[in-house]
């Protein structure tokens, strides 16, 4: 069986929120939530478990304070993670959904760093990374690093999947990517439109010629995949020079956190299956559509949401 690892610095704990229409400056009262274990690499293999049960594991980083309830939450979904234990506490972020309209607002709440060195658990989290993806085809890290934790960290963990010579997709942005670029060049490289363009110092709101060039020579010059999603508009792709498109369908859109993470997992999955870019792109565009047709943060599957609350 394929076995993917997702790793990455900001997990966090997801209330989707349910009101019928939001008022700023006004007092809203909500209908139903949820709470549910996320961020962008805890959804993304969410999906890669729906996708495969049983093929995909979580490295996360979890606050001291709130651990039992991420990983009760994680439990809830089957998915297993793997935990360093930092001090404070997980974040938690909140999702307020208008289903009337399909509006989504999405407030994120970060938790102020316990002070101290974090090298150490650092170290403790690249371990368990290298530890877990022994017989994995490949590794995802997603999402950004905070401050806190050193800024090699993203780097370093490249260096643990180059070496292991197993596929690396990166889905984080700037100085992160950058160094990473610097020493171990990642297998696909996966961010959105204004995400590609603040890293690389692109001219913002490019046609898309213009994007599709900036996209093809940053893949001919680091010699590998881009991958650049734009929400409704059509994903654009390029394989060492060579532009690849697919089109975005419509649906009816009740939640659209996660929907990145779960194309990253859609389409990571079945390169990893296939080795080709044009089917990972459509089982990609495939999950990111049907993650946007359900309520779950990272979800693919229609089932009853049993975490709903009253």
């Amino acid at each position: 069986m394929t076995r993917i690892v997702t790793a990455g610095a900001s997990p966090s704990i997801q209330k989707t929120i349910f009101f019928r229409l939001l008022e700023l400056g006004g007092v809203n009262r909500s209908g139903a939530f949820r709470l549910d274990a996320s961020g962008k690499a805890v959804n993304a293999a969410r999906v890669l478990h729906q996708l495969a049960p049983g093929s995909c594991v979580n490295v996360s980083p979890l606050g001291e304070e709130n651990s039992a309830l991420f990983l009760s939450l994680a439990d809830n979904d089957a998915l297993p993670v793997v935990s360093v234990s930092i001090p404070g506490r997980t974040r938690f972020c909140y999702t307020l959904l208008e289903p009337s309209s399909g509006r989504t607002t999405e407030l994120v709440v970060d938790e102020v760093a316990v002070a101290g060195n974090y090298q150490s658990y650092a170290d403790s989290f690249i371990k368990k990374v290298s530890d877990s993806i022994q017989g994995a085809q490949a590794l995802l890290i997603a999402g950004s690093r905070p401050e806190f934790w050193p800024e090699d960290l993203y780097p370093r963990m490249a260096a643990v999947a180059r070496s292991a010579g197993i596929v690396f997709m990166a889905d984080y942005r700037g100085k992160d990517l950058l160094a990473t670029l610097s020493e171990s060049v990642p297998s696909i490289i996966k961010i959105n439109d204004s995400e590609f363009c603040e890293t690389f110092a692109c001219p913002a709101q490019l046609n898309d010629e213009r994007l599709e060039w900036e996209i093809a020579e940053r893949s001919r010059e680091f010699n590998t995949i881009f991958v650049v999603t734009r929400g409704t508009r059509a994903t654009i792709a390029a394989k060492r020079g060579t532009v690849y498109t697919k089109a975005v369908p419509g649906v009816r859109v009740q939640n659209t956190i996660g929907c990145g993470d779960a194309f990253s997992a859609g389409f990571l999955h079945s390169f990893v299956a296939t080795g080709s870019l044009e089917a990972a792109l459509d089982i990609g565009t495939d999950c990111a559509a049907r993650n946007a047709a359900v309520n779950r943060p990272g979800s693919i599957l229609p089932e009853k949401d049993t975490n709903e609350r009253q």
